[in-house]
Order: structure tokens, then C-alpha cells, then sequence
């Protein structure tokens, strides 16, 4: 069965994705009928589309050799020649009208782009349906990691406890050094930004807005309902300093930014990327460096953590291939029948529960003078809101105008923590405002 290919984007992702087709090209032919044939590559670099012409479209590996080379779009998904359209250029606006004329061609996308279809998946998921078009994003979330397809098929015949990911390279890997280097976290940025694990302006990773994107995705196809990351609550994590992690490793924990996504008995949805406290013994707090992971609650099957590459090259790659060859297993049946995300849409939009209602314990680290009564003056006001201190703590060593006072707390609700801070911060003994982290057991 021969599926003719256009690829949009010739970067990272689009080099990986020719490197594996032509690697194990004549395995899908030989062991499973597929005869890839990619026929039109699409890249704004004319540079790239150069190497292409001459057979180094991805460097060193054999030429792919398409019959149509352009630099638009949506000259690529309107060719007859074309029955599948990769888009791995990324963006988070203009491939939305790139695959909107896909569909209204009959051609089937897959894609790599969490941003797109965290914006933009409310409307494209309605109108692949309506189109009888595939749109499949397993690279979208997570790089290597199967999570889409996991939670879509493997988890079919499970409710879905609660979710807890791991899912910024970038963030793990600055946390992990600012842990095991005892570095700051100015230090660990720098080091992941000359590795190339941060951009140059990092701020779409480290605070928090592109595991918003991911845990948004996830979250909707935990539940059937379409989560707009721009409801969510999303901190980053700027604020985390080397006393906290000195802090969180003394108690026996890990900090690390999660994506956490749960739902309680009456069906309310929760989910929130925050940086969170995690016992060491737990399955995410080995996680290190670059990887992701996902913890999924299930029903039948218990805890699952898948753990692996969530970004790069190759691992981005494998999961755009797996769809391509998923979407031919379809496809060659004769009646192919994309699996319904018609929920994901505007009119069955999650009414996500506010953080405020969340409930957990908490780490408060107050900065104060060293004075008489400091400590009488915070704990009154936590006691008058409610908030049940479960352990104090106090380093000698410091400066006598910034004293790090560290609470624990009991259980309690996040909108009784957020109200007592207001009033503690407002104080003048408090000289920096209140570092507020959350456990996740």
C-alpha cells in the first residue's frame, strides 16, 4: 500500500522524521506492507530546501528524494500527490489555517505542535471529524513517551484516578542541577541555556507556560472535555532558591515542576502546573536531567509511570512515525475511523475547579528580621485563618535582616493560605514576599 507523504518543517524534527523513514523504510514495506513515499517537502529555509534538492535534506543519511520542493504551505496541502501532511514547523498560530485546508483537501494530519493544539485543538479536532480526517499528535506531549495513545487505547477500560507529569526537559534539568550541583538557579539556567536544553529568552519553559500547553492536552483526554490551558493555574519556577532545595532535600523530598491533573467524585476537574514537593521515595522524584514521565492514577491497572526522551530529534521523530505508521494500519483496512475527540471542543469546555479550592499541605518560607515577636505575630494570623502549622524551622546561620522562617503546614485549603500570605507579607518585619510551595504525595 503506498501512502504518499508532504512534510512541513525541515528542522530538528523534520530531519529526525527523514532519517527513521529512510532507515527503516524498507522494514515497513518488507513486514508491513507500507510503501512510504514522500513526495513534496515544505520548509521557509530555502537553504534547507537546497539540501534537500541535492540529497541532504537530512545530514548524513541517504537523500529522500521528493518530486516537489516548496516554501508554502499551503501549496503542500492542497497537491494531489499528497495523502498524509506531517507538520512539524511548529507555531502556535499560523498552522492552524495550514491544516484547516488539509481537511478541507481530504488529507489526514499528524503533528508535532502542543502550542497549536493547545489554542487552537477546539477547533481543528471538531473539524477533522466533520472532515473524516485523522489529526494525530503522539509527539505533541511528552517527545518518545506513548502517552497519548496510552491514555487512548491502553487505559480504554480504566477511569482515570488522577495524572501527574513531569513534562519540561528544561525545568527537570535546571531543578536537577540546582539539586545534585547545589548550583543557583541563575547557575543551573545558564548551564541548560549552553547545552542547549534552554533558549535564549527561557521563559516559555521555566515559567511554566509550555507544560500548560502539554498538561491541557492531557487533561482533556483524561476526562473527555476540552481544558484551555489559559484557565489554568500555572507558576513557574523563578522563585525556587537553594535554600528551598536544601530545605526540601534535609526533609527527605525532591522539588519538581508537575503538571498535576485530577478529578473529584462529583466530576469537578482540576489542573495546574505548579513546582511541587515530592517524597524521595516517590516514582517522580528519580526522575533527572532532561527526561519526563508521567504517573497516571488508574483504575484497574494502579499507579503507571512512563518515563523517557520528551523532546529532541529522534524521540520527537519515533512518535510522529508511530502515528504515520498507526494512520496506514487504519487507512489500509479500507474503512478507516478516526477515534472521536469530538469533545474536544468549545462546547464542552471543563469548568476547572480554581486553585484556590485545591487542598494539600504546604511549605511557606518566610523572609523576616530577626526581632522579637515575628514569629508570634505569623503564627497568629495563620491560626486566625484557619491554617494548622505542622512543623517550624529556622536555619542559625543567616543574615540577621532576611531570616528564612520555614512553615509546614497541615492540610488546608490553597485559598486560606493565599489569604493568610496577603496579611503576613503585608508586614513590615517581612522583607520578600512569601516563597509558597505544595506538596504532592
Amino acid at each position: 500500500m503506498k501512502i504518499r507523504v508532504g512534510i512541513i518543517g525541515l528542522g530538528t524534527v523534520g530531519s529526525g522524521v527523514l532519517q527513521l523513514m529512510e532507515k527503516h523504510r524498507e522494514f515497513f514495506f518488507r513486514d508491513l506492507g507500507f510503501d512510504f513515499e514522500i513526495t513534496v517537502l515544505c520548509s521557509r529555509s530555502r537553504t534547507r530546501l537546497d539540501h534537500a534538492k541535492t540529497g541532504k535534506a537530512a545530514a548524513g543519511n541517504p537523500a529522500l528524494t521528493p518530486a516537489f520542493l516548496t516554501q508554502s504551505p499551503l501549496e503542500l496541502v492542497s497537491r494531489p500527490d499528497v495523502d498524509v501532511v506531517l507538520e512539524v514547523a511548529g507555531g502556535e498560530d499560523a498552522p492552524k489555517a495550514w491544516i484547516e485546508s488539509a481537511f478541507k483537501h481530504k488529507k489526514h494530519v499528524i503533528t508535532a505542535n502542543k502550542a497549536l493544539l493547545a489554542k487552537h485543538g477546539k477547533d481543528l479536532f471538531p473539524l477533522a471529524q466533520k472532515s473524516g480526517c485523522f489529526l494525530l499528535f503522539e509527539a505533541a506531549v511528552g517527545g518518545g513517551i506513548p502517552i497519548i495513545r496510552t491514555l487512548q487505547e491502553s487505559f480504554i477500560a480504566n477511569d482515570i484516578h488522577g495524572l501527574a507529569c513531569i513534562i519540561n526537559g528544561t525545568c527537570n534539568y535546571i531543578l536537577s542541577e540546582m539539586t545534585g550541583k547545589k548550583l543557583s538557579f541563575e547557575r543551573a539556567l545558564k548551564a541548560a541555556q549552553e547545552l542547549g536544553y534552554a533558549e535564549a529568552d527561557p521563559s516559555f519553559d521555566i515559567e511554566g507556560t509550555d507544560s500548560a500547553h502539554k498538561v491541557a492536552l492531557l487533561a482533556s483526554l483524561c476526562y473527555g472535555k476540552y481544558v484551555d490551558y489559559a484557565s489554568m493555574s500555572v507558576e513557574g519556577i523563578t522563585t525556587i532558591s537553594a535554600i528551598d532545595i536544601q530545605m526540601a532535600e534535609e526533609m527527605g523530598f525532591a522539588i519538581k515542576l508537575l503538571g498535576i491533573v485530577s478529578q473529584d467524585k462529583t466530576g469537578n476537574i482540576q489542573a495546574n502546573v505548579y513546582p511541587a514537593l515530592l517524597e524521595k521515595k516517590h516514582q517522580l522524584a528519580t526522575v533527572d536531567g532532561v527526561l519526563n514521565a508521567v504517573f497516571v492514577k488508574t483504575s484497574s491497572v494502579g499507579p503507571i509511570l512512563l518515563t523517557g526522551a520528551g523532546a529532541g530529534k529522534l524521540p520527537t521523530a519515533s512518535s510522529v512515525i508511530a502515528d504515520l505508521v498507526s494512520l496506514a494500519r487504519q487507512l489500509a483496512t479500507g474503512h478507516p475511523i478516526a477515534q472521536g475527540m469530538g469533545f474536544f471542543s468549545a462546547d464542552n469546555r471543563a469548568e476547572l475547579l480554581p486553585i484556590g479550592e485545591l487542598e494539600t499541605e504546604f511549605y511557606l518560607r518566610l523572609t523576616a528580621v530577626d526581632q522579637p515577636g515575628v514569629l508570634a505575630k505569623v503564627t497568629a494570623i495563620l491560626g486566625e485563618e484557619g491554617i494548622s502549622i505542622r512543623a517550624l524551622m529556622q536555619k542559625p546561620e543567616h543574615d540577621p535582616e532576611h531570616v528564612p522562617v520555614i512553615f509546614l503546614t497541615h492540610a488546608t485549603r490553597n485559598a486560606k493560605v493565599s489569604k493568610a500570605l496577603k496579611r503576613i507579607d503585608a508586614l513590615d518585619i517581612i522583607q520578600a514576599p512569601t516563597q509558597v510551595l505544595r506538596f504532592y504525595r
